[in-house]
């Protein structure tokens, strides 16, 4: 398991640059960097290809590795135009992911239409998905779907990711306390286990939900990616970013 902090609140306001320097200092394994809110990294769509090669570059001259990329598509409309449009924004993604080195992409469900039939919505979303991993094919790129909005219940998103039936697509875990309604949290995490690619945690010092536990079954399943730390903003982002690795790095061998 590693730690990598996502940009969304915590690490917008970092030029590249300053973000790698300030995870490095705090053993930060890697960034994913939050595309489409305009913030500082650069890593968007409208990067030039020369852009492109000073991002590719700043990461690999850091011990800090690009996580991922994190975007803003999501493809629950019942409008076939409007879903065709967020999978043609998630296949730039694809393609800047490619070019800057990023092994993956978030997308989101996200959320059911008032009054449509979820089955109809789940069975787009596959469909969407599966699109962008034949695009993504042999770009080296995954795309994952993140368990977020009403698709925080697992049994939506797996549905979704059956549908898709591609090697490319997989699933980002969200740390969720609405989860906990339904049973233990391994209830939910054996079963994605095989499409489990990323995990975005939150409040890690929250007992709203069950943190130690989930450290615990994710080294029985022997899960060995990216952790994204995606908490609130603070006027002092370095004291938070800091803080939290001391504490990620407290649960990891004590639980």
């Amino acid at each position: 398991m590693k730690l990598s902090l996502l940009t969304y609140l915590l690490g917008k306001d970092y030029p590249l640059d300053e973000l790698l320097a300030v995870c490095a200092r705090y053993g930060y394994a890697g960034v994913e960097c939050r595309a489409q809110l305009g913030h500082k990294h650069g890593l968007e769509l409208s990067a030039t290809p020369e852009q492109r090669a000073e991002i590719k570059a700043a990461f690999a001259a850091s011990s800090v590795q690009l996580a991922g990329i994190s975007t803003s598509c999501r493809f629950e409309s019942l409008d076939a135009s409007e879903r065709a449009e967020q999978v043609a924004t998630a296949k730039g993604f694809i393609d800047l992911a490619a070019a800057v080195g990023a092994p993956q992409i978030r997308v989101f469900g996200n959320a059911f239409p008032k009054g449509a039939d979820k089955s109809q919505v789940i069975e787009n979303v596959g469909m969407c998905l599966r699109e962008i991993g034949e695009y993504a094919e042999t770009s080296g790129v995954d795309c994952n779907l993140e368990m977020h909005g009403d698709f925080y219940y697992w049994e939506h998103t797996l549905k979704a990711i059956r549908i898709a039936d591609h090697p490319r697509i997989g699933i980002v875990y969200n740390c969720d306390p609405r989860e906990v309604k339904w049973g233990p949290i391994r209830t939910f995490l054996d079963p994605i286990a095989p499409y489990l690619r990323h995990v975005h945690l939150h409040d890690l010092e929250s007992a709203k939900f069950p943190y130690p536990e989930l450290f615990r079954i994710l080294k029985d399943l022997g899960y060995g990616g990216y952790m994204s730390l995606e908490c609130n903003d603070s006027a002092d982002p370095e004291k938070v970013i800091s803080l939290y690795a001391k504490l990620f790095q407290w649960m990891y061998w004590n639980v």
